[in-house]
């Protein structure tokens, strides 16, 4: 993966990672302390109203909307706003409440891997044995915090 960061990366799109990155980390801790009351589905829309006002405000300036309707562009909508967009966030503030921030949060260190993995998948990129390395490091690393955040069990005392 380090790989190709060297061959060539746009820096803008990388510097709009490192955004995104901080704008979930920040979205993950704000709602942990939100959704005390039990609300998750309502912090979730709130969190997706928001976005997409940003993120339509931001388009209207920089770019020239064009739009080709067709069935497929449904389809796509229709998946990208159920499955990534309400299914997996709701399923990320659950495991957050569930787990804690801090636990939950590790598991994000997989997902450029799953990003190559899919790469290699669907479009024919290859991987290589840093590739597999870097996924043993990561997953260490996730186990690690796993192991040290996990509550220590008291041996009851019946006496």
């Amino acid at each position: 993966m380090g790989l190709r960061i060297e061959g060539g990366a746009d820096a803008l799109g990388l510097g709009l990672c490192v955004i995104a990155a901080l704008a979930l980390t920040v979205a993950t801790l704000s709602v942990r302390g939100a959704s005390s009351g039990g609300n998750v589905m309502m912090i979730v829309g709130l969190q997706m109203l928001v976005g997409s006002v940003s993120l339509g405000l931001v388009s209207l300036l920089v770019e020239e909307i064009t739009v080709n309707w067709s069935w497929q562009l449904g389809a796509a909508f229709v998946y990208t706003t159920l499955v990534p967009g309400l299914a997996a966030t709701f399923l990320w503030f659950m495991l957050v409440n569930r787990i804690g921030a801090v636990k939950a949060a590790t598991f994000h260190f997989l997902n450029p891997f799953f990003g190559v993995l899919i790469a290699a998948l669907v479009l024919g990129e290859a991987l290589s044995a840093l590739d597999f390395v870097g996924v043993i490091i990561i997953t260490a690393g996730i186990l690690a915090v796993q192991l040290s955040k996990q509550d220590s069990v008291q041996p009851s005392n019946p006496d």
